[in-house]
């Protein structure tokens, strides 16, 4: 911070000395000296929005008999009041002008501040320097001193809070009227900068305090640890074994591993195509070979390589939401219900008839109800079929009511299966219509 004092090369010297800058610290420019105490009032105390107040800043002359300072207001304006040796930067920035006197044991300067329209918080923010007048650098003292306060409201206390966890730094506050962006309502946070530490976390086996409380891993359980050979933090049911609170080197809490041999397979690895069970849930590449083929025809591939994959073969468009032809359209022939119906969300129903409303009754039984006027003989739109009766081949299950007594039909879930379950219900379902021919 270059103040009164500030000691530089001969021709501009006397310039430097006679005009502050704008540096968060004067410890750059000016040292050896003692640390001014530095205070800050407001006069009145509790503004008003929209008030003009009077900011009073004392530094205390322990280094000689001059000072200055750098002012900076973090919300609302600021002001120079004559004759006391400072100007402004812009409105938010303020220096001395020229080197200040100190009187009664302090440098005093005063600023006007003028508070936002609005209530809320602010802060106001000083650098400034004791020196010894001797025309050098040495021997002087910086300091530096905030005030935070709201106006317009009593203001409520906020901690800053830089990892979100919750739990400010209890060392850096703000005054307010509602909590501000990245503050938080509580303080005491022991490691503002890890959100898995602060007041009330779980303390876990780390060599870190993590909730807050001056110990590390205290009132942890002693409990069975497991040879881990790999490292990768899974340890082996088949390997040695210690009694400890954490995990020493080579031991991990878990005994899951299935393969304690290769640091990549363990529990909660990402499944590659490798055939190799890497997440230990006893199946190698599920979900991850190449799939080809659309609709029913969709198929996966018997290895790693999009070449082994071969579609399924398409089969007539039924009634059942599903892409039996696999052209990625579903239920689109005209032919795919008996005459007089047409198919509606996989169901053959009279036309004109509206789209069933599958409901939960109370014994747990699906009920799937149809509108007015659709009564009459199962199968041709009015009534349930039979308990026990299969639906017709092509979809259709009639108009009407039908519950079945033994939960949600099954046939609307195949649009949920893998691609080879539902090829295996199709061939189920050829198998079927070839016994009971479609009338």
């Amino acid at each position: 911070m270059s103040l009164a004092l500030l000691a530089m090369l001969a021709a501009p010297e006397a310039h430097a000395r006679r005009n502050g800058m704008a540096v968060d610290g004067c410890n750059g420019c000016h040292n050896g000296g003692a640390e001014p105490d530095i205070t800050i009032d407001l006069n009145p105390a509790r503004p008003a929005p929209g008030e003009a107040v009077t900011v009073r800043v004392l530094i205390e002359a322990v280094n000689g008999g001059v000072g200055g300072l750098y002012l900076r207001a973090e919300t609302g304006q600021l002001a120079t009041i004559n004759g006391q040796g400072t100007r402004l930067i812009d409105a938010h920035q303020l220096v001395h002008d020229a080197p200040k006197r100190a009187s009664g044991g302090a440098v005093s300067f005063e600023a006007r501040w003028i508070a936002p329209a609005t209530p809320g918080g602010a802060v106001l923010k000083v650098w400034g320097l004791s020196a010894n007048g001797d025309g050098g650098s040495r021997g002087d003292g910086p300091s530096a001193a905030q005030l935070t306060f709201a106006f317009g409201c009593d203001g409520t206390t906020y901690y800053l809070d830089r990892d979100g966890d919750g739990h400010g730094d209890s060392t850096t506050t703000t005054l307010a009227c509602s909590q501000p962006p990245e503050y938080a309502a509580q303080g005491g946070d022991c490691d503002d900068y890890r959100g898995h530490v602060h007041p009330g976390a779980d303390e876990v086996c780390n060599e870190i305090d993590d909730d807050c409380d001056g110990q590390v891993d205290e009132e942890l359980e002693v409990t069975t640890h497991y040879e881990d050979s790999d490292g990768d933090g899974y340890g082996s049911f088949f390997g040695a074994t210690v009694m400890a609170k954490c995990p020493p080197d080579g031991f991990a809490p878990s005994a899951n591993d299935c393969d304690d041999r290769a640091p990549r397979v363990h529990p909660d690895a990402d499944e590659t195509c490798n055939l190799i069970d890497d997440d230990c849930d006893g199946r190698a590449d599920e979900g991850v070979r190449p799939v080809c083929g659309i609709g029913l025809c969709a198929r996966e591939a018997s290895t790693c390589d999009p070449a082994s994959c071969v579609p399924g073969e398409p089969s007539a468009e039924v009634c059942n939401a599903l892409d039996d032809d696999c052209d990625g359209e579903i239920d689109e022939d005209a032919d795919v219900c008996a005459p007089g119906q047409v198919c509606s969300d996989g169901r053959c129903v009279g036309e004109g008839t509206a789209p069933p409303v599958t409901t939960s009754a109370s014994s747990g039984a699906s009920v799937s109800t149809g509108t007015a006027g659709s009564a009459g003989a199962a199968g041709s739109g009015g009534g349930a079929p039979a308990p026990g009766t299969p639906p017709e081949p092509g979809g259709s299950h009639g108009g009407g009511c039908a519950v079945d007594p033994e939960g949600a039909s099954p046939w609307p879930l195949l649009a949920l299966l893998s691609p080879l379950a539902l090829a295996a219900r199709r061939r189920s379902r050829r198998a079927g219509a070839l016994r009971t021919p479609r009338p």
